[in-house]
């Protein structure tokens, strides 16, 4: 990817990926009752899991091109829409502030990414927008799957370490709007720049 994909990536993604949604808050309470090294299993199967999920919709991606290319237009399209959909909802956002009871486990971080709605959008996203089908078509689907990783391990990790303060700081009313504010216009944005140049 060149600089200017990477910048787009990073501009799509990393407001979907680091908003507030239920694995979030949950790496952030697990991170303020249990510290790091307590919620490191459920972080590691919340991952782990993520990537089985980003090459599922990488490679299905790829068999529905490889047998019908003209719709990766449509696709495209899909997924620029979708992010303007995603645009409105970080306007009207809001969030609930969870509590644990206990450190939460490996298979917790499993169970809780397989029923994360909120995840499975954005390997969709990210492959309508940046993947393109060709020779290498594998290698660039894992290529893509590993820089999500990356982004998510990371952007999860600033949840757990942030603990109560960023739960908190999110669950504030004001902050609350000023972040969908925020996140819905990078979102807008980006979807327009894409829906220019596709």
């Amino acid at each position: 990817m060149n600089v200017e994909n990477v910048f787009l990536w990073l501009a799509t993604l990393l407001p979907i990926v680091i908003s507030p949604g239920p694995a979030n808050i949950l790496f952030a309470a697990s991170g303020s009752t249990f510290g790091v090294r307590g919620t490191v299993p459920f972080w590691l199967g919340a991952n782990i899991t993520g990537v089985f999920q980003t090459l599922t919709v990488g490679f299905c991606i790829d068999f529905i091109l490889s047998v019908a290319p003209q719709i990766l237009t449509g696709i495209k399209y899909a997924g620029v829409a979708f992010l303007v959909y995603l645009a409105i909802k970080f306007f009207k956002m809001s969030c609930h502030n969870e509590r644990v009871m206990k450190p939460l486990t490996f298979r917790d971080g499993v169970i809780v990414e397989l029923l994360n709605a909120k995840f499975l959008i954005v390997p969709t996203i990210m492959f309508s927008q940046f993947y393109t089908p060709g020779p290498g078509s594998g290698q660039h689907i894992v290529a893509l799957a590993l820089a999500l990783l990356m982004l998510t391990l990371s952007s999860n990790m600033v949840w757990i370490v942030g603990g109560n303060s960023l739960a908190a700081f999110v669950a504030n009313a004001r902050h609350q709007k000023a972040q969908g504010i925020m996140f819905g216009s990078l979102l807008l944005l980006t979807a327009l720049w894409l829906g220019v140049s596709s």
